[in-house]
């Protein structure tokens, strides 16, 4: 069964869901964050789509969220809530 936590940054409630750990390394991989040129943008995206369940907007548009709203600074809190949480660090 995944494993759930519920985090607010800034003001706005997430809900994230654990991923398996192959999945979670393999993406690391593909997106070159073990090695190689790291493309963060896909990585964070890839993140956001699969690990967040709530806003729904944010796991369907991913980055594309972020990017509407010009807001970096939620998408590096999060990003390193994810990594926390999927790493078992909470």
């Amino acid at each position: 069964m995944a494993r759930t936590k519920e985090v607010t940054i800034n003001g706005t409630e997430f809900k994230l869901q654990s991923v398996s750990p192959t999945w979670y390394m393999d993406h690391n991989d593909a997106m070159g964050m073990t090695g190689g040129k790291p493309k963060t943008a896909k990585y964070m995206d890839g993140l956001f789509k699969n690990v967040v369940i709530s806003p729904k907007e944010v796991q369907n548009e991913g980055m594309g969220y972020f990017d509407a709203q010009e807001d970096l600074s939620t998408a590096e809190a999060l990003l390193k809530e994810i990594e926390s949480f999927l790493r078992g660090r909470e």
